[in-house]
């Protein structure tokens, strides 16, 4: 997590829509803030947008709370 550049880096499963498999990397935060809400290693639910030239922005995220 880097709140200064506003990139989170995940783990996670297939993303279907973009044709992703699972893997681990980094994604931009189109709200910065949203960063500070979440520790190392909490588990999200999170909204992704390829916003051209395979930039990836995260749109929404949240914690899961089980």
């Amino acid at each position: 997590m880097d709140a200064r550049s506003g990139k989170l880096t995940i783990r996670h499963g297939e993303i279907a829509n973009l044709g992703m498999p699972p893997m681990t990397m980094v994604f931009g935060l189109k709200d910065p803030a949203q960063a500070q809400t979440l520790q190392p290693g909490t588990k999200v639910v999170f909204r992704v947008e390829d916003t051209g030239g395979g930039n990836l922005l995260i749109t929404h995220i949240e914690a899961v709370t089980q």
